[in-house]
């Protein structure tokens, strides 16, 4: 195939034998130019007929080159120019990008977010975005969602007459989503709930059960339900949580030394919590003819993680009377399921356990989380105290009688 001259200085082409454009040979345009600034000669393919390339437009650009090269612009050579032309493609492509990152909304973050998280926690979050959040704020713009909004938002939910807990736990869910946008790129800007005053709460439960309460409460369950008494045993003699309950698997429990690891706590940490006898010999009666180490020890319907404690807990403390009167005051006085950890926490304090060792066997995060229970220890420092002085009293008359006998 040899290059076949046109009537524009510089411009040839060459035709393939088959291919066929418009009823013609199809051709591929070349260009023939010299640099005289560097004195080097070029000779560039621009592309074939059925591409849209012509004479026409093989001349032009030659012409441009060219022009370019006396006027010492860019670009200079057809190679530099399709490099040129592709990176101008890529920054509109970025700048396309950046434009529909700076406009995400804060809705398709969120669902991101939700979908994420673990079964436990979505519901309830999933439910303070759809019910507060997302009317206000999901086709909003991360980038237009400022502090003054977020203040104003919060006192709106006041006057809707939502908790100050819960108004706290909203905004938290805005916060996390902001943060989840930081992780996956699609915002840089300041957090806005940064610059938010959440609401304070005390939500320590100040409810424990006394012995007797516990005695009641116990057997009633095993007239109910065994399953429900096995767990409310374990969390009343263990301090285990619920949802360390629930996922306790039988690859987890060491009867030897009586030991339950737990593979997923709070504190994001593999721990360690110990049996008691009563909570051994319940776990070893529930033990399968055919055991699988990873099957749940307390299965749900479908032989999976139990989604949550059966209802049977609530009715009973409800039957037994336990929080008759407190359905509207302070929640933190009811029983509830969390209230048998509380209670062995409590337990543990009123027989003069030392806080440290408590942290431990509750395995709380930080010891200011076990301090809450200080008020419950008896009272050795009076009793120090005393017995500081009675040890000086004594001192103090054997020290006077002996004066006495060396008169």
């Amino acid at each position: 195939m040899g290059r076949k001259t046109t009537a524009h200085p510089g411009v040839c082409f060459v035709e393939h034998k088959t291919r066929k454009f418009r009823g013609k040979p199809d051709r591929n345009f070349f260009i023939r130019y010299r640099n005289k600034i560097t004195g080097k000669r070029h000779e560039e393919s621009l592309g074939w007929s059925r591409e849209g390339m012509n004479v026409q437009k093989a001349a032009g650009i030659r012409a441009e080159l060219l022009s370019n090269i006396r006027a010492g612009r860019h670009p200079q050579s057809i190679q530099e120019k399709r490099q040129m032309d592709a990176d101008r493609t890529e920054a509109e492509k970025k700048a396309l990008a950046e434009l529909d990152r700076l406009n995400i909304t804060l809705d398709t973050v969120a669902q991101e977010y939700l979908a994420g998280l673990k079964e436990s926690t979505r519901k309830a979050n999933t439910s303070r975005y759809n019910n507060h959040i997302k009317p206000i704020f999901g086709e909003t713009p991360l980038r237009d969602i400022h502090p003054l909004a977020l203040e104003r938002f919060k006192r709106e939910l006041f006057k809707k007459g939502l908790a100050p807990k819960t108004v706290h736990h909203t905004l938290t869910v805005v916060r996390t989503i902001f943060k989840k946008a930081v992780a996956w790129d699609y915002y840089n800007g300041t957090i806005p709930t940064s610059k938010v005053d959440f609401p304070e709460f005390n939500n320590k439960r100040l409810r424990f059960l006394t012995h007797d309460e516990a005695d009641q409460l116990l057997k009633a369950l095993a007239e109910r339900s065994p399953q429900t008494h096995d767990q409310a045993l374990i969390a009343l003699q263990c301090g285990l949580r619920s949802g360390e309950i629930r996922a306790m698997k039988w690859q987890d429990l060491d009867f030897k030394n009586g030991i339950i690891t737990l593979p997923v706590t709070k504190a994001g940490e593999s721990q360690q919590a110990f049996m008691t006898d009563e909570v051994k010999d319940v776990l070893l009666d529930r033990i399968p003819e055919k055991v699988n180490p990873t099957d749940f020890v307390f299965p749900g319907k479908d032989g999976g993680m139990q989604f949550k404690i059966s209802d049977t807990f609530k009715r009973t403390v409800f039957d037994l009377g336990f929080n008759e009167g407190l359905e509207t005051s302070d929640s933190r006085n009811r029983v509830v399921f969390h209230t048998l950890r509380h209670t062995f926490c409590s337990w543990l304090a009123m027989q003069g356990t030392p806080l440290f060792t408590i942290q431990q066997l509750a395995r709380h995060k930080t010891l200011s989380m076990t301090e809450r229970y200080s008020h419950l220890l008896p009272d050795h420092k009076i009793d120090a105290v005393r017995a500081m002085a009675e040890v000086f009293d004594q001192e103090r008359k054997q020290g006077h009688s002996t004066k006495i006998q060396n008169l």
